[in-house]
């Protein structure tokens, strides 16, 4: 099944041939009846000569209903241009091709109506004018076939071209993302809210959850109907009813949209290409304020255009575009730009990138590449241009907001980690080039650190993120994780360092540790303070993290410092007895040591600090800790 759509200027016949095709009166509200025009859109179906179905969305022709127009365009397959034989060629007939070309619609051909009142060589010279005024549109070359809905001349031909498209048109994929874009919401007494819309990129089924958009509340489907029959399911490019709960009628109109997902934070920044019309005789500047329709969503936007200058009219370019309210957009959708006032079409074009911000216009240069890259719209530069806007791209999240589907996305990948393009590391991706620089960047980091201070373990995580310039702390403990999984790295506690290193100290550095180390081991348990250190060493900080790194000495807290043996001797003792179930107190602990209260006071408080010790009265017993540090 598929969506065929009319278009072309008012009171050229649009409403009357589709009535004539199917039996099915278009014009819905008393309004259109009572004034002959189409004020809204109206819809139809009906069943093609091979037994398929297609559903048929007419449009309003006026000026003034432009927009209904669009909203009716944006979920259609395939277009019905209906041009009067005696009337010709209009205004209208040039806003719709212009919108059809837009919205990158593939399929259709030309129904040239009226033609009982006219003249047989005046059809053959409109023909003529017809197709010279195609060329270089979707419908060159399509068929322009004459008809009248009052005689039913024609009629059958206008059938067989329908069917020939349906026998060449793809069918509409169903990539499981569900959309229908609402173009009508009303209440049915005994029913409750019912909305209607053409399914895009997935079905629907009754009796199922669903979602409101941008609310993000959700919802549930309680029955579904296409071509006025209820069914279980739809599938994608379908039009359909469906009755839904959880949400009053106040709070769903036309423009808002159901989804079969969640769609968090609803985005209002797009990156976009914008097509300028040739003859919509506007330079499309900086800050220019449009209404953007998107489906059947029109909201006034802020257009920030690449060019310092603006696009010029029949021009294209990058642009940013910053939407009053969300649209339900994917990568690669269409969109169409109008004025507000006076409203006419000024051009269109597609959704490049989904962003989080408003890029400044300093930015924009940055963003150009990948931005062009992507106007092609092909599968694996989408993939490539996203995984180089991070350092790792959640697999899960890739293109989640596209018209691509997830076994096409991970086949794609496939590829790509196959030719060497981009590398797969758990459940991410990454750019193959970006992680190599990267790799190479923290090995000559390291490097020269191993060199210029080779009594430092390493570098911290800290350190190395600021020497790498990464600023996402996320991002960056995935490329440690990758790094140590490649053996690129190693990691001790906090620091960071080369495989196979080993911290040395230098000729004076090691002289001075001696000196540490025998001044330290003289004092026992009358523990050396940092201010004891102060007076006995010159610049001696280095020295000491190096052997309190290497295992060789150990300091408490900001009070003294200890060697490891002591250390150990004092976790053994409390060990002991806190194994035979006592508890200990500040007298015995110094006693065991020959010790003073000056030493023995700040420990235990280091102690309970580091909840190796709790403290219960007059006594210390066993803390959280204890366990999971101790180290005989």
């Amino acid at each position: 099944m598929f969506v065929l759509g009319t278009a072309g200027h008012i009171d050229h016949g649009k409403s009357s041939l589709i009535r004539a095709m199917t039996g099915i009166d278009p014009d819905r509200l008393p309004e259109e009846k009572k004034r002959g025009i189409t004020i809204d859109l109206g819809f139809a179906w009906m069943k093609l000569p091979d037994g398929s179905e297609v559903g048929l969305v007419d449009v309003p022709g006026h000026e003034r209903f432009v927009r209904n127009m669009v909203a009716g365009a944006g979920g259609i397959n395939a277009a019905m241009l209906v041009i009067a034989a005696d009337d010709g060629w209009m205004p209208q007939t040039q806003e719709h091709l212009d919108i059809l070309n837009l919205l990158e619609i593939k399929h259709g051909f030309v129904a040239l109506t009226k033609t009982d009142l006219v003249e047989s060589d005046w059809v053959e010279l409109m023909i003529t004018d017809i197709a010279e005024k195609l060329a270089g549109t979707f419908l060159e070359g399509a068929p322009i076939i004459p008809c009248s809905a009052e005689t039913k001349a024609g009629v059958d031909d206008i059938i067989q071209a329908i069917s020939d498209i349906s026998a060449r048109i793809k069918a509409v994929e169903d990539v499981e993302k569900s959309r229908l874009f609402i173009d009508r919401s009303f209440v049915l007494t005994g029913i409750g809210v019912v909305v209607t819309g053409t399914s895009r990129g997935g079905g629907f089924s009754a009796d199922s959850d669903a979602y409101h958009f941008p609310s993000g509340d959700k919802i549930r489907i309680r029955s579904l109907q296409s071509h006025e029959r209820q069914v279980a399911s739809v599938g994608a490019g379908t039009r359909v009813a469906i009755n839904i709960t959880g949400a009053d009628r106040e709070e769903i109109s036309r423009g808002d949209v159901i989804t079969g997902f969640a769609y968090p934070d609803p985005p209002t920044y797009f990156a976009v290409n914008v097509s300028n019309l040739a003859n919509s005789n506007l330079m499309l500047k900086e800050g220019r304020k449009v209404l953007i329709i998107h489906g059947t969503t029109e909201t006034e936007a802020i257009l920030r255009p690449f060019p310092d200058a603006g696009i010029k009219p029949g021009e294209e370019n990058l642009a940013i575009i910053k939407t009053e309210v969300p649209l339900c957009a994917f990568v690669n959708d269409s969109f169409i730009l109008r004025l507000p006032t006076p409203q006419v079409t000024v051009g269109g074009g597609r959704i490049l990138d989904i962003l989080e911000s408003y890029p400044r216009r300093k930015d924009l240069p940055g963003m150009s590449d990948y931005l062009r890259r992507r106007k092609a719209g092909e599968l694996s530069g989408m993939i490539a241009t996203e995984v180089e806007k991070r350092l790792f791209t959640d697999r899960s999240r890739l293109l989640l907001f596209s018209n691509f589907a997830r076994p096409v996305i991970e086949s794609a990948v496939a590829k790509l980690i196959e030719n060497g393009s981009i590398i797969g590391f758990d459940n991410f991706i990454a750019d193959a080039k970006a992680m190599s620089t990267l790799a190479d960047n923290a090995k000559k980091t390291l490097e020269k650190t191993h060199k210029n201070k080779s009594y430092l373990r390493g570098l911290t995580a800290d350190e190395l993120m600021k020497r790498l310039k990464i600023d996402d702390a996320n991002q960056f403990s995935m490329l440690m994780k990758y790094l140590q999984a490649n053996k690129i790295i190693d990691r001790e506690n906090q620091f960071l360092f080369l495989p196979g290193f080993t911290p040395e100290l230098d000729g004076a550095m090691k002289s001075q540790a001696d000196d540490i180390m025998r001044a330290v081991n003289k004092a026992g348990h009358n523990y050396l303070s940092f201010y004891d250190l102060d007076h006995l060493f010159k610049d001696y900080r280095k020295t000491l993290n190096f052997l309190r790194d290497d295992g060789r000495l150990v300091t408490i807290g900001t009070h003294f410092v200890m060697t490891t043996d002591i250390w150990k001797q004092i976790v053994n003792y409390l060990k002991k007895r806190f194994d035979a179930g006592d508890k200990i107190t500040l007298a015995e602990l110094r006693d065991e040591f020959n010790s003073t209260r000056k030493y023995a006071l700040p420990l235990l408080e280091y102690l309970d600090q580091i909840k190796m010790t709790k403290r219960d009265g007059d006594y210390r017993i066993k803390g959280a800790n204890f366990d999971e540090l101790y180290s005989a």
